[in-house]
Order: C-alpha cells, then structure tokens, then sequence
C-alpha cells in the first residue's frame, strides 16, 4: 500500500471503526449497570438496596478469580503499562472478566465507574484490528492503541473533547505523544457520536447557560481551583495509602470488610440526603448535587461518605474505574465554593470536576478540552485553562496512577 493510503488508513479509517465499535459497546454497557441495574437496586424499599453492596465487591472478586484469572496489574493501571511497554500488548483474553469485574462493581452499588474498562474495550478493539490484514509499524499500533483508550473515555464520559486527549496524555506525568493527535481525535470524535446516537449523553454538569465573567466570579473560580488541587492531592495520598494497607490482607477478607463498610456509607449517604449518593460512578450524586441548594456542612459530610466510597472499593479490589469518581469530587468542590460564595452554581461545578480530574490523573490538557467544549463561552473556557493550570501546579508530584512516566524518554 502506498504512504498516502496507509496514512489515511491508519489515522482515519481504523480509527473510525475503533471508535464506532467501541462508543456502541459502551453505549451498551452504561445503559445497562448506570441506566437498568442501579435505578433497579435504588428503588428497592427502605435501605434496602445498601444490603447489596458488599456484591460489588464479592462478586466481583469471583469474576476476578474465576473469569479474569488475574488481578494484576489493576484494571485502572493496565493500560498504562501497555502504553509505556516499548511493544506493550494487551492480554486480550482477561479482557471480558475485567470489563465484567467492572459491570459487577458498579451495578451493585460500588463508588467506581466503567472508565477503565471501557478505555481498555477500545484499546482492545484497537490492538485486535491493529494486527488485522495491515502490517502495521509499532509506532502505528501504539497510536491506534492510545486511540481506543480515549475512544472508549469519551464515550463513557461523554466528552470528545477529553478522550481525544485522554490516551496520548495519561502515560505520563508531564509530557503527551502529540504526534498521535489526528488518530485519537477521530477515534474519540467517533465513540462519543455512537455512544449518544444509542444512549444518549452521560454528563455530571450541563452548563444553564454561559456565566458572566466579573472579578468576583474570576476570583471564586481561582479558589475552586485551589481548593480542587488540594483534594487531588489528598484523592491520591489517599489512594496510595488503599492500595498499601490492601497488600497486607487476602482478596477475600479484603472484599468482605470492604464491602461492609460500602454498605454502611451507602446507608449514611442516603440517611444523609435522601438519594443513594454512593452508588455507581457519581451521576447519583451529581444529580442531587444539582437538584436544589443544599447547607455548606451536608455538602461536606456527602463529599466524605462519596470520596470513601470509592477509596473502599479500591482497596477491596473493585473493577472499576475512579475517573468520574474523581470527576463529581470536584462537582462537590465547586457546589461547596458557590455555596460559601453565593456565586458560580453549576459554572464552579464543571470548573471543580475538570480541576481535580486533571490535577489527579495530570491530564491538564484533556480536562482543559473539557471546559471548553462545555458551551461556557470563551471567558469561560480561558478561566478554565488557568483554573486547571493552578490544580494541577498544587498536585505537584501526587497521582492516582501509579503505572504513568513521566515523559515519553
């Protein structure tokens, strides 16, 4: 095949497929655990449906077992390793059982999403059709796995914006491949279209309409950012502390007690404010979040029951991801700074969730895209890069993901 055709190939044409197999697949799967089974286990009576919990984590460590066969390295990491092996490949037959831990995970109740998963469902397709009728270079297969990891990211987090970014940046801690731009773009651009063709968007904030830029709501947005970067931070201590205090037990007493404990924040979350805010990835809780003003300290004490939720699951082997997770902390950063300020509402929000997302993760430039294709307007989007940029200096070193490099070298 001549340059010119193996180009539009390998940038747009698979590309394309990947990211319409995958946004169709994901489309699929949120509809199921985040659309059918969650809004099934919250309308049992009473508390019900918080003695379901401990399953996220039990049977989910019998898919671990049984199904996936292996634990390690962990849903949330194994794209990472892939990305930055030097021909990293995936084990494409633990695949099923991962993306099933992580179905389990959430349509239990469990405080985690199918970010990972999902991610991995695309970088699959993509390793799969990679190594199809086309004899691809490295380079090349390694840009279309970056492609299917954010094809599947900006499905499942419905923003084309971020999982376009989202697999060339997350491999590392300061750089991003920017030569694999067009591919992931295509593919991102592809999974979010068929993901709300089939399911519909999926969104923790949704904008009323553009704020009104003033230096009263300049200065709140720098505090959201401060105060997002200090809890990415913290997310991430606390984090690695999860997964240090989960290497001293076995995976099953591990599940057990961390299972009993989801059911106990499940129970004072929804005592607390009336909506089953630690189920799933943090629609929940977004949604109630949004639904009315709430007191400054019950703001506080759902942020605590929501964020352990999901530092459980982590340390009891949940098999999802902590993206979204992350994502609606900092939706509670922001209502919790709009609150205090009586300014920025909905607009503080989305500034919190792109904050402590990309400060965590260190994908600045993928949650910067996030803000910008919100609908906010330019001022906006330019107080979002700055307001992102201060996050993630306050971070400084501290992420969620122990696999990533620092830079491509």
């Amino acid at each position: 095949m001549n340059d010119w055709f193996r180009r539009l190939v390998t940038s747009i044409g698979l590309p394309a497929l990947i990211g319409v197999g995958t946004g169709a697949v994901v489309a699929v799967l949120s509809t199921a655990t985040e659309g059918v089974a969650l809004p099934a286990l919250a309308a049992l009576p009473g508390l019900a449906p918080a003695a379901f919990s401990p399953l996220a984590l039990l049977v989910t460590l019998a898919v671990v077992r049984f199904v996936t066969r292996s634990s390690e390295p962990a849903t949330t990491e194994l794209y990472l390793e892939t990305a930055n092996a030097p021909e990293g490949r995936l084990p494409l037959r633990q695949i099923p059982g991962r993306v099933l831990a992580g179905v389990t995970t959430v349509a239990f109740g469990g405080s985690q999403g199918l970010e990972s998963p999902s991610a991995l469902l695309g970088a699959s397709l993509a390793q799969i059709l990679g190594g199809g009728r086309f004899t691809l270079s490295q380079d090349e297969r390694r840009a279309l796995l970056m492609a299917g990891a954010g094809a599947g990211i900006a499905a499942v987090f419905s923003s084309p914006g971020a999982g376009a970014l989202y697999g060339m940046e997350i491999p590392f801690r300061r750089d991003v491949d920017a030569r694999n731009l067009v591919p992931c773009a295509v593919a991102a651009a592809c999974g979010y279209g068929v993901r709300i063709a089939i399911a519909g968007p999926a969104n923790l904030v949704v904008l009323d309409a553009a704020p009104e830029i003033d230096l009263a709501f300049v200065a709140g947005a720098l505090v959201v950012a401060v105060a997002a970067g200090l809890a990415a931070r913290l997310f991430a201590e606390a984090t690695s502390a999860a997964r240090a205090l989960a290497r001293r037990g076995t995976p099953l007493s591990r599940a057990a007690l961390g299972g009993f404990v989801l059911a106990g924040l499940a129970a004072a979350g929804f005592e607390l404010t009336g909506s089953w805010i630690s189920f799933g990835p943090g629609y929940v809780a977004a949604e109630w979040l949004g639904a009315a003003t709430h007191p400054i300290g019950l703001l506080g004490l759902a942020l605590l029951v929501r964020s352990a939720g999901t530092l459980v699951c982590v340390y009891g082997g949940g098999g999802g991801g902590v993206f979204t997770s992350l994502a609606c902390t900092g939706v509670f950063v922001g209502w919790i700074v709009a609150g205090a300020l009586g300014i920025g509402g909905d607009a503080y929000a989305l500034l919190g969730a792109a904050c402590v997302l990309g400060a965590a993760y260190h994908i600045p430039l993928a949650t910067m895209l996030y803000v910008a294709e919100s609908g906010g307007g330019v001022p906006f989007s330019m107080l979002g890069l700055v307001a992102v940029a201060l996050a993630q200096a306050i971070v400084a070193d501290a992420s969620v993901a122990t696999s990533q490099r620092d830079s491509r070298g």
